[in-house]
């Protein structure tokens, strides 16, 4: 539960992070770019002297990786876009309710894990307190034209977090630093293909502001993941995934409350008291 807790605290330290990047005029592309180069050279730099290229090449894990890794990027900014478009509150909830794709996954595909009706039930808690937080009748407003945009989003999150926690469980002397680090070194070459894009089309040059940011949020993105997968590695999916994002969305929004100073309405406190007695149900079912 150790690396759980580590794994809500830095997630939602990337949230803050994103929230403040505005503030700052930092170009999000540019950071992400910069993140990925920072999270991949701390994950090779940590376990130089345990690795060589042939090694790695030779990982039967190494596919995972690169899908994983592409698919890191391109669902973020997914993320984005759609918050522009099909709207913020309906493309945060369907990020969050994705939680359920990796735990009936995890039900079927591994032999010590089972969907009790207790846990079906803290599911269903973690689902209603998401609606519940993200709950504000300002920003929920969808567009039906891009409607597919939060869709595509589920999806994408729930064949991520299934993907890595079958990795973690597949193979045998796992190295979850290196693994890690592969992922972000494969976003890490997504990302610089679409920052050479960008500079091509729109003649975006790199700034020194965005690459100190890039370099904060990669701190954290290594973390946060590295935490997950020691997490999910000794925690049952059923338990793991609606406690981590039940613990990120109230998290986010107890800290953009007393740190932003954002308005919480009556049903949004409801939501976060119910996700907090959600986690303390899932861990002790």
């Amino acid at each position: 539960m150790f690396f759980l807790f580590l794994s809500i605290i830095t997630s939602t330290a990337i949230l803050v992070l994103f929230k403040v990047f505005p503030r700052y005029d930092i170009h999000i592309l540019q950071a992400i770019v910069v993140n990925y180069i920072t999270a991949a050279s701390l994950g090779f730099a940590i376990q130089w002297n345990s690795f060589t290229l042939h090694t790695v090449v030779n990982e039967t894990w190494l596919p995972y990786a690169i899908v994983i890794g592409c698919i890191f990027i391109l669902t973020f900014q997914i993320f984005a876009f759609s918050s522009q478009t099909a709207g913020v509150a309906i493309t945060a909830i369907s990020s969050k309710i994705s939680v359920v794709i990796p735990v009936f996954i995890g039900a079927f595909l591994y032999a010590n894990e089972s969907l009790s009706v207790l846990k079906i039930l803290g599911l269903v808690f973690a689902i209603v307190s998401f609606l519940l937080v993200f709950n504000n009748n300002a920003n929920f407003k969808i567009n039906p034209r891009f409607i597919f945009l939060p869709i595509i989003l589920f999806l994408a999150n729930g064949l991520n977090d299934s993907m890595m926690t079958y990795a973690q469980r597949k193979f045998d002397g796992f190295n979850t630093m290196l693994f890690v680090s592969c992922i972000f070194f494969f976003s890490l070459l997504i990302g610089v293909i679409w920052l050479i894009i960008n500079y091509l089309i729109y003649k975006q040059k790199l700034l020194s502001r965005n690459i100190i940011a890039g370099i904060v949020l990669g701190i954290f993105n290594f973390l946060s993941t590295y935490y997950f997968f020691r997490g999910v590695s000794v925690v049952e999916s059923a338990v793991f995934f609606p406690i981590l994002n039940v613990g990120i969305v109230s998290t986010s929004a107890l800290t953009g409350f007393f740190v932003f100073k954002e308005k919480l309405n009556l049903i949004n406190w409801i939501g976060i008291l119910l996700a907090m007695g959600t986690i303390v149900f899932i861990a002790y079912i």
